[in-house]
């Protein structure tokens, strides 16, 4: 490889990770879900301080709890997109939002249980 492709290589990934920042700020300023999300987060995170629980642990609860997050992030995007399409009722457009928000719901309900898991149980 020359020299010029890796700076381009290297250049595309901090426009890459700029874009990224861009919709983490985006999804805080129109997303009420993923600002209460992200406050749960910092939470969570204190939580597991104050519990002494091991990196495993911190490792497992944080990955898990980013996935509802990632998963609220898609779903507010596919909102905003079928809102743009249209703003008339559609069954389908309602069955994609429905869609959406139930990938949120089973990333909360899988984390309700995760998280259980350490808390209550002790599994790990």
């Amino acid at each position: 490889m020359d020299k010029a492709r890796i700076k381009e290589g290297f250049l595309h990934i901090f426009k890459a990770a700029g874009y990224s920042l861009a919709g983490l700020k985006t999804g805080l300023r129109l997303s009420l879900a993923f600002r209460q999300e992200a406050a749960i987060l910092v939470l969570l995170i204190i939580l597991l301080a104050l519990y002494g629980k091991p990196c495993p642990t911190w490792i497992i609860g944080i990955g898990a709890w980013l996935l509802v997050m990632m998963c609220e992030l898609l779903n507010t995007a596919l909102e905003v997109t079928l809102d743009m399409i249209t703003r008339e009722y559609s069954e389908a457009v309602k069955n994609a939002k429905d869609m959406a928000s139930a990938a949120v719901f089973l990333m909360l309900a899988l984390n309700a249980l995760l998280w259980a898991c350490m808390f209550v149980l002790r599994l790990f």
